[in-house]
């Protein structure tokens, strides 16, 4: 999705914690987190690990996700 990884990039530069903390929680390496901002991962982002980006940042990025 085009522009998501922006949008997690200023969400995560308005939060309290470190990239260590937040990819801790997300379960990530720095090298993923990095990719997903620069939205250059290579294969889907999941429905889980964008959810739990939205947890670990605390916010939501207001995706939705059709069956």
């Amino acid at each position: 999705m085009e522009g998501l990884g922006e949008r997690i990039k200023q969400a995560r530069l308005n939060c309290s914690k470190s990239l260590e903390e937040i990819c801790d929680e997300v379960g990530v390496s720095r090298t993923y987190w990095y990719d997903i901002e620069k939205e250059t991962l290579k294969g889907a982002l999941s429905i889980e690990n964008l959810r739990k980006i939205e947890q670990a940042l605390g916010v939501t990025l207001g995706v939705q996700f059709n069956d």
